[in-house]
């Protein structure tokens, strides 16, 4: 698929989830690390680098099929609500299936 369709998502994405109440920001987690090897983790003061806290997952016709993200929530909001939440917006963003969008929390802050 087209790395720069890719990036397009991959930023609308992350700008979208760092929107949500009670995201820190975007953190990989390990797994996450290891297959994008070099990228650095995307924060709340760097929203122009995905870095492998989102990767998309292409189909067959260019459809998204995978779309791990790793979110750092804050203390006071609860996990599930926000992973929740996330989930959503990640999807419209990226033009995804909800079933698509799989939120790790990496963290708690």
């Amino acid at each position: 698929m087209d790395d720069r369709r890719a990036q397009t998502l991959s930023r609308a994405a992350a700008e979208a989830v760092l929107t949500v109440p009670g995201v820190a920001c975007l953190r990989p987690g390990l797994r996450s690390l290891l297959r994008a090897p070099g990228a650095l983790p995307l924060t709340v003061h760097d929203p122009a680098t995905p870095g492998g806290a989102v990767l998309i997952t292409w189909g067959s016709g260019g459809t998204v099929t995978g779309l791990p993200i790793d979110v750092v929530v804050r203390a006071q909001h609860q996990a599930a609500r926000t992973a929740r939440a996330v989930r959503a917006v990640a999807a419209e963003a990226a033009s995804a299936p909800p079933e698509a969008v799989r939120v790790n929390v990496t963290g708690i802050v």
